[in-house]
């Protein structure tokens, strides 16, 4: 974690999560809790509800909660450190840089300087496209043959960088104060340098409309430039070079935007035109990418800002199939549904609705299929369906595709479809797909604690069993006899707790952390761990007697600890290891046998 925990306890104490929700949703008090519409689902009454005297928020229809940070983190669709920061600067608390070597706070100086040259070079190209003189309203009248209207302008922040070589160059170094020199502007990416005639600075940009590129931190960090005059000798088009702010793997265009939506679904397209017509049609969950493949921290960064679906809207031709394809896999990888959508009819999504309109292109994404079907659509292509071995070919192609989705449903949904195409009965292609899921599964057989990890994730979704968990975390991390009781007992072990965030937190148990609960949320740095860990708190059960509360933390453990066994039992069946099973079932058999007293602790 970048901050220690006690700065991180400063910033969350000063800023009262009723004050910091408010500013976000109207809230009514009422019974002691502020109550409000939720910001993270769509609702007609009022289920989102804040705690004061908890510092916590929790919403009893879609079951989002945590604390204030966890609350900016999800609203902001901001990582923890960035929320951390906003949340400092609300109340003028000023964030240490613990640890950093000489090195790290002259990277972190330059990162933001170079976000100042950016942001005053952003408002120099924005001038110059509102100038009167030939060049600019040539630009005006092209953005507006392209339906870019001056609303449309100002909320992409477009620009111009005029002709001539030292335009930007002269105007941030005129200030006459030195603070400003050319190198700087050259290491933030804004001027290039000729060897050739003394290390000569000049304009990078000259005579290209500008798209300034600003990150979810919403800092200026770099731009694309497309030229105004087409040559052969020149792009068209040009971004920043990388630097120590901009690195194009990592940065989708007009997110900063698009996140604003809280749409869980995304479209990822490729130019920053199609990004500007489609929020000009009205599809403002658009982002594109600059100029380079999907990698995986944009796949990162797509799931920290919300998005649960990415929609690949790609060109129509041979690379944009390509593209598609290759996406495919880094977007499944890192848990997003995929769906595939290349317009008919037009190159990329921006002709398009030029020559059709947005109606028709919204029917289109409404229709988009899922990246299996676009898949099985493709190889359907390679293929000449009258032919009887084509089809064969075909059908097995198809089958090892449907080999990887999880759900029957949906499984028999596609074959269905299979049939039909291939003219080949559906028991034979599923038949196929169990073969094809045989070679997925035969990786050499899957080891006990391997197996013993999918079972506890599967045994999770017992609705007493996510309770007891939770109920013994709560019982044990604000009542310390009964922390010591439990730890003392040796009865449970972290890792039987059957997730990661579970594990930690009765780790701190056995370590004697006790902080206020607000606080164990904020040692959690997603916005989904945060969340596990804030249910633990949210329906504390009261005891009239001690023991009527040891005989619950008996219950909840031995509850714990036959889900872990029955998992284990069920790992090592499968690779018919007799032995361990039946100690296992021994062990199962003398639960009840084991006590924990709170006199113990």
């Amino acid at each position: 974690m970048f901050y220690p925990d006690e700065i991180i306890q400063e910033v969350r104490a000063q800023n009262d999560i009723v004050d910091v929700a408010a500013a976000y949703v109207p809230l009514r008090n009422r019974g002691g809790r502020h109550w409000g519409l939720c910001p993270f689902h769509q609702e007609n009454t009022p289920s989102f509800t804040v705690n004061g005297d908890t510092q916590f928020f929790h919403c009893f229809g879609c079951g989002a909660g945590g604390n204030v940070i966890t609350f900016v983190m999800r609203i902001e669709h901001m990582d923890f450190v960035d929320a951390l920061k906003l949340l400092a600067d609300r109340v003028h608390f000023i964030l240490p840089q613990p640890g950093e070597s000489q090195a790290e706070r002259a990277k972190h100086a330059e990162k933001a300087q170079a976000a100042e040259y950016n942001k005053a070079a952003a408002r120099f190209y924005y001038e110059q496209l509102q100038a009167s003189n030939a060049f600019a309203s040539e630009a005006r009248e092209y953005l507006k043959s392209r339906g870019v209207n001056q609303k449309i302008q100002a909320l992409f922040g477009l620009g111009l960088s005029p002709p001539g070589w030292d335009g930007l160059l002269k105007h941030l170094t005129s200030s006459g104060t030195g603070e400003t020199t050319p190198a700087d502007l050259h290491k933030a990416g804004l001027l290039s340098m000729s060897h050739k005639e003394g290390n000569r600075y000049y304009d990078r940009f000259r005579e290209r409309l500008m798209f300034p590129i600003i990150d979810p931190a919403k800092r200026v960090v770099g731009f694309g430039g497309r030229i105004m005059r087409e040559t052969a000798d020149e792009a068209k088009y040009l971004n920043s070079p990388e630097t120590s702010l901009f690195n194009k793997s990592g940065l989708l265009y007009a997110l900063n935007l698009a996140r604003k939506t809280r749409a869980k679904e995304l479209i990822i397209v490729e130019g920053y035109m199609d990004v500007i017509a489609l929020f000009k049609a009205g599809f403002t969950n658009a982002v594109g990418v600059l100029g380079t493949a999907l990698t995986t921290r944009h796949v990162q960064l797509l799931r920290r800002n919300g998005c649960e679906t990415a929609l690949l809207l790609l060109d129509s031709d041979d690379a944009g199939t390509a593209a598609a394809l290759k996406s495919i896999p880094l977007l499944l990888e890192g848990g997003l549904r995929v769906k595939v959508l290349q317009v008919p009819d037009a190159k990329d999504p921006d002709e398009f609705l030029q020559k059709f309109g947005a109606q028709r292109l919204g029917s289109l994404l409404s229709d988009a299929k899922s990246h299996i079907a676009f898949q099985v659509g493709l190889a359907q292509k390679k293929y000449d369906m009258d032919k009887t071995e084509d089809r064969i070919r075909f059908t097995e192609e198809a089958a090892a595709l449907l080999a990887t989705i999880s759900s029957e449903i949906e499984t028999d949904a596609y074959v269905q479809e299979t049939a039909r195409a291939s003219q080949i009965a559906p028991p034979a292609i599923f038949a196929e797909i169990h073969k094809q899921r045989g070679k997925i599964n035969a990786d050499g057989g899957q080891a006990p604690m391997r197996q013993l990890r999918l079972n506890l994730r599967r045994s999770s979704e017992d609705p007493g069993l996510r309770e007891a968990r939770k109920q013994l975390l709560c019982l044990a991390l604000t009542h310390p006899p009964a922390a010591r009781a439990l730890a003392s007992s040796g009865f449970l072990a972290p890792e039987e707790m059957g997730n990661e965030v579970l594990s930690q937190m009765l780790d701190m148990v056995y370590r004697n952390i006790f902080p206020a609960p607000a606080d164990i949320v904020s040692r959690f740095e997603t916005a989904e761990a945060q969340q596990q860990a804030a249910e633990v708190f949210i329906k504390p059960i009261a005891y009239s007697t001690t023991l009527e509360m040891e005989k619950s933390l008996n219950e909840m453990a031995v509850i714990i600890k036959r889900a872990y066994i029955d998992a284990q039992i069920e790992s090592f069946g499968l690779k018919n290891d007799l032995n361990a099973v039946n100690s296992l079932v021994l062990s199962k058999k003398n639960l009840q046998s084991q006590y924990i007293t709170l006199s113990n602790g």
